[in-house]
């Protein structure tokens, strides 16, 4: 098995790969994908990303919730180099700021942050998944350190975490750390997949 700096390197360059017409395509049916199940759309108050690094774009996504009256929010960068997230609201023409790593968020001053269990959903980026729900992020533990109040959650455990990904960042083998906070399901291009009890099942 590759380490995870080497993996973390194939796959971001496997996914940058990507035209930009098999982005989009990408995009639109893993959209269709979250689209069709009816439990993610019971959800009222959903967290997404703005894609950077050949990532996966759920904009398409962002506009289909707003659509359906969904509360939409993204993650904002916590102050003071705390390596850890909160969330805010992201409404329609809310002017966006970038972060130290560049990429834009909400205004915190404007939209308060919610409480990370306030939220139904939160659509993650990764670099890479596995079929038991194992997420490998991009090596700086933000979301595993926000979510982390989950390992001692044995029954209400809220938010659910959807991975969002290409299909070429599917690994078979990946190795399970104890901070790692795994996936309730994944969404590609090509699947919806929930994981229960470490029982992958495919729509």
């Amino acid at each position: 098995m590759q380490n995870l700096k080497q993996l973390r390197q194939q796959i971001r360059k496997q996914r940058k790969a990507l035209s930009r017409q098999q982005q989009r395509k990408n995009s639109l049916a893993a959209c269709r994908h979250f689209i069709r199940n009816l439990n993610l759309l019971r959800a009222k108050k959903v967290a997404l990303y703005l894609a950077a690094d050949g990532e996966l774009d759920p904009l398409p996504l962002i506009n289909k919730l707003r659509r359906l009256k969904k509360r939409v929010y993204l993650p904002v960068l916590r102050p003071n180099n705390v390596n850890a997230l909160w969330f805010s609201e992201y409404r329609l023409n809310d002017s966006l700021r970038p972060n130290r790593f560049g990429i834009l968020e909400p205004n915190i001053k404007k939209r308060k942050p919610i409480v990370t269990w306030g939220l139904d959903l939160i659509i993650m980026p990764l670099v890479a998944f596995n079929n038991a729900g194992t997420r490998v992020g991009m090596g700086g533990g933000y979301y595993d350190r926000t979510l982390g109040y989950q390992h001692s959650r044995t029954h209400w455990i809220k938010p659910k975490l959807i991975g969002y990904a290409h299909e070429c960042q599917y690994i078979e083998e990946l190795p399970s750390r104890a901070w790692d906070i795994p996936l309730h399901a994944v969404i590609t291009e090509h699947r919806f997949q929930s994981f229960i009890t470490n029982q992958p099942t495919t729509k």
